[in-house]
C-alpha cells in the first residue's frame, strides 16, 4: 500500500503544499493520482515525467514502476 504523497514542487502551484501527483509505494513505485492527465514514460531509463494537473509544471520520477490511479485502467 502507499506510504507517502508525491507532490508538485512548484512554489507557484495553486494547491497548498503542491498538488498531489501520486503516492509512493513501499517498494519505491509510484501510483498516480487519478487527476494526472499528462505523463511521459521512458522505459529505457526507468523514469517518468509527470505534469501537475493544476499548474502544468513537470516533475521527474525514477523508480521500479509507475501505476495508473484510475480504477478503469485495468479493464
Amino acid at each position: 500500500m502507499s506510504r507517502s504523497l508525491w507532490r508538485c514542487r512548484n512554489r507557484g502551484c495553486c494547491e497548498p503544499h503542491g498538488a498531489v501527483l501520486g503516492r509512493l509505494t513501499a517498494d519505491g513505485g509510484l501510483v498516480l493520482d487519478p487527476g494526472v492527465t499528462k505523463l511521459r514514460v521512458y522505459l529505457d531509463t526507468r523514469r517518468a515525467v509527470v505534469a501537475c494537473p493544476d499548474c502544468g509544471t513537470s516533475r521527474e520520477f525514477r523508480g521500479p514502476g509507475v501505476f495508473s490511479g484510475h480504477a478503469d485502467s485495468l479493464a
